[in-house]
């Protein structure tokens, strides 16, 4: 198995949809061991491009929780 990291990017404002589409990817990515890291682009694809990139698995799960 090939083992590597999960980045996510979103378009549009923070919404109740877009925040819990973040959130089922995140701890649906959480449950394989070849996901090594899991993060995320600030601004979609211009902040992947930007390198402005967030590492989603050290945010507490209070903070992943509160998305929803």
């Amino acid at each position: 198995m090939i083992k590597g990291n999960a980045i996510i990017g979103q378009s549009g404002g923070p919404t109740a949809v877009i925040n819990n589409s973040l959130v089922g990817v995140l701890q649906e990515a959480s449950r394989y061991d070849f996901i090594t890291g899991i993060y995320g682009m600030r601004w979609g694809i211009e902040g992947f491009m930007k390198e402005d990139i967030i590492d989603l698995k050290k945010e507490s799960p209070d903070t992943i929780d509160g998305l929803r």
